[in-house]
Protein backbone atom coordinates (compact mmCIF):
# COMPACT_ATOMS: atom_id res chain seq x y z
CA UNK A 1 0.00 0.00 0.00
CA UNK A 2 1.52 3.65 -1.00
CA UNK A 3 1.62 5.80 2.14
CA UNK A 4 -0.56 8.31 2.21
CA UNK A 5 0.85 11.87 2.90
CA UNK A 6 4.30 10.13 1.16
CA UNK A 7 4.87 11.17 -2.00
CA UNK A 8 8.77 11.34 -2.55
CA UNK A 9 9.14 13.08 -5.90
CA UNK A 10 7.87 12.32 -9.42
CA UNK A 11 8.11 8.84 -9.58
CA UNK A 12 8.88 7.44 -6.19
CA UNK A 13 6.43 6.83 -3.49
CA UNK A 14 7.47 5.46 0.01
CA UNK A 15 6.27 2.15 0.69
CA UNK A 16 6.34 -0.55 3.49
CA UNK A 17 9.37 -3.05 3.65
CA UNK A 18 6.86 -6.05 2.66
CA UNK A 19 4.88 -4.06 -0.40
CA UNK A 20 3.61 -7.00 -2.43
CA UNK A 21 4.07 -4.76 -5.17
CA UNK A 22 7.83 -4.13 -4.65
CA UNK A 23 8.50 -7.66 -3.94
CA UNK A 24 7.07 -8.66 -7.47
CA UNK A 25 9.64 -6.67 -8.88
CA UNK A 26 12.38 -7.63 -6.23
CA UNK A 27 11.51 -11.25 -7.06
CA UNK A 28 10.84 -11.25 -10.85
CA UNK A 29 13.42 -13.63 -12.50
CA UNK A 30 15.86 -14.17 -11.57
CA UNK A 31 15.24 -12.81 -8.47
CA UNK A 32 17.43 -9.73 -7.01
CA UNK A 33 20.83 -11.27 -5.94
CA UNK A 34 20.67 -9.25 -2.34
CA UNK A 35 17.02 -11.30 -1.82
CA UNK A 36 18.12 -14.18 0.18
CA UNK A 37 14.44 -16.06 0.80
CA UNK A 38 13.02 -15.15 -2.66
CA UNK A 39 9.09 -15.24 -1.72
CA UNK A 40 9.50 -13.91 1.58
CA UNK A 41 7.37 -11.69 2.92
CA UNK A 42 9.77 -8.91 3.68
CA UNK A 43 12.82 -8.24 1.22
CA UNK A 44 14.70 -6.08 3.67
CA UNK A 45 16.91 -6.47 6.19
CA UNK A 46 16.12 -5.22 9.84
CA UNK A 47 17.16 -1.87 10.58
CA UNK A 48 15.35 1.49 10.29
CA UNK A 49 14.39 1.48 6.47
CA UNK A 50 13.63 3.63 3.49
CA UNK A 51 11.55 1.72 0.85
CA UNK A 52 10.56 3.31 -2.62
CA UNK A 53 8.24 1.89 -5.11
CA UNK A 54 7.76 4.08 -8.62
CA UNK A 55 4.79 5.36 -9.82
CA UNK A 56 4.35 2.44 -12.57
CA UNK A 57 5.76 -0.50 -10.11
CA UNK A 58 7.96 -1.18 -12.38
CA UNK A 59 11.50 0.17 -9.94
CA UNK A 60 12.42 -0.37 -6.28
CA UNK A 61 15.29 1.14 -3.92
CA UNK A 62 15.81 -0.06 -0.60
CA UNK A 63 18.13 1.97 1.86
CA UNK A 64 18.48 0.48 5.24
CA UNK A 65 20.98 2.11 8.20
CA UNK A 66 21.77 -1.31 10.32
CA UNK A 67 24.93 -2.91 12.35
CA UNK A 68 27.28 -5.45 10.98
CA UNK A 69 28.17 -8.62 13.23
CA UNK A 70 31.14 -6.50 14.71
CA UNK A 71 28.62 -4.06 15.91
CA UNK A 72 29.53 -1.17 13.07
CA UNK A 73 27.47 1.25 11.45
CA UNK A 74 26.34 1.03 7.97
CA UNK A 75 23.80 3.05 5.64
CA UNK A 76 23.87 1.42 2.44
CA UNK A 77 21.37 1.16 -0.49
CA UNK A 78 20.04 -2.99 -0.36
CA UNK A 79 18.38 -2.84 -3.20
CA UNK A 80 18.01 -1.49 -6.40
CA UNK A 81 16.10 -3.35 -9.26
CA UNK A 82 14.67 -1.42 -12.36
CA UNK A 83 12.63 -3.57 -14.73
CA UNK A 84 11.76 -0.61 -17.52
CA UNK A 85 10.79 2.18 -15.59
CA UNK A 86 13.13 4.18 -17.06
CA UNK A 87 16.35 5.39 -17.36
CA UNK A 88 18.04 3.52 -14.08
CA UNK A 89 20.98 6.57 -13.73
CA UNK A 90 18.13 8.89 -13.70
CA UNK A 91 16.15 6.62 -11.14
CA UNK A 92 19.49 6.47 -8.51
CA UNK A 93 19.79 10.01 -8.84
CA UNK A 94 16.38 11.03 -7.73
CA UNK A 95 16.03 7.91 -5.42
CA UNK A 96 19.58 9.24 -3.86
CA UNK A 97 18.32 12.57 -3.62
CA UNK A 98 14.73 11.61 -1.29
CA UNK A 99 16.65 9.16 0.21
CA UNK A 100 18.63 12.17 1.83
CA UNK A 101 15.84 14.32 2.51
CA UNK A 102 13.44 11.66 4.00
CA UNK A 103 16.19 10.58 6.22
CA UNK A 104 16.69 14.14 7.54
CA UNK A 105 13.36 14.91 7.96
CA UNK A 106 12.29 11.94 9.51
CA UNK A 107 14.94 10.58 11.94
CA UNK A 108 16.47 14.29 11.97
CA UNK A 109 20.07 13.53 10.68
CA UNK A 110 21.75 11.64 8.31
CA UNK A 111 23.55 8.88 9.90
CA UNK A 112 26.90 9.64 10.79
CA UNK A 113 28.65 7.29 8.06
CA UNK A 114 28.41 7.79 3.78
CA UNK A 115 25.17 5.66 1.76
CA UNK A 116 27.27 3.59 0.14
CA UNK A 117 25.57 0.37 -1.61
CA UNK A 118 27.91 -2.48 -3.01
CA UNK A 119 27.80 -4.40 -6.54
CA UNK A 120 28.20 -7.97 -7.63
CA UNK A 121 30.10 -7.79 -10.78
CA UNK A 122 29.41 -11.36 -11.30
CA UNK A 123 25.35 -11.28 -10.29
CA UNK A 124 24.71 -8.09 -12.72
CA UNK A 125 25.13 -7.93 -16.75
CA UNK A 126 28.90 -8.00 -17.95
CA UNK A 127 30.25 -4.74 -18.29
CA UNK A 128 33.11 -2.23 -18.74
CA UNK A 129 31.88 -0.67 -15.25
CA UNK A 130 29.33 -2.26 -12.80
CA UNK A 131 27.39 -0.38 -10.71
CA UNK A 132 27.08 2.21 -14.22
CA UNK A 133 24.19 3.35 -13.43
CA UNK A 134 25.30 4.60 -9.95
CA UNK A 135 28.14 5.93 -11.17
CA UNK A 136 26.60 7.94 -14.07
CA UNK A 137 24.13 9.39 -11.35
CA UNK A 138 27.08 10.85 -9.44
CA UNK A 139 27.94 8.08 -7.27
CA UNK A 140 31.56 7.39 -6.68
CA UNK A 141 33.47 4.40 -6.83
CA UNK A 142 35.57 4.11 -3.47
CA UNK A 143 36.61 0.49 -3.65
CA UNK A 144 36.05 -3.45 -3.33
CA UNK A 145 35.11 -5.55 -0.89
CA UNK A 146 35.23 -9.02 -0.73
CA UNK A 147 35.00 -9.41 -4.40
CA UNK A 148 31.91 -6.59 -4.56
CA UNK A 149 32.48 -3.17 -5.98
CA UNK A 150 31.80 -0.46 -3.25
CA UNK A 151 30.07 2.87 -4.56
CA UNK A 152 29.61 6.17 -2.55
CA UNK A 153 26.89 9.05 -3.11
CA UNK A 154 28.18 12.16 -3.01
CA UNK A 155 28.43 13.39 0.59
CA UNK A 156 26.65 16.82 2.05
CA UNK A 157 26.61 20.21 0.08
CA UNK A 158 27.93 17.89 -3.03
CA UNK A 159 25.91 17.65 -6.59
CA UNK A 160 24.31 14.42 -7.63
CA UNK A 161 24.37 14.57 -11.78
CA UNK A 162 22.75 18.30 -11.77
CA UNK A 163 21.04 18.13 -8.10
CA UNK A 164 22.12 19.71 -4.97
CA UNK A 165 22.35 17.32 -2.46
CA UNK A 166 21.62 18.26 1.44
CA UNK A 167 19.28 21.17 0.03
CA UNK A 168 16.16 21.74 1.80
Amino acid sequence: MILPGLAIGDRWWRVERDDPRARRVVDAEPPHYSRQTPGAAEFMSSGRTLVLLTDDERAVWGAIENLDPAGGLHWRVSLFRNLGSGLSSGLVREATCRTFAFWERHYGARPPVPLRTEVNPARVRRKRDPGRCFLRAGWLRVGMSRGLVVLEAPGEGERIAGLAVGVG
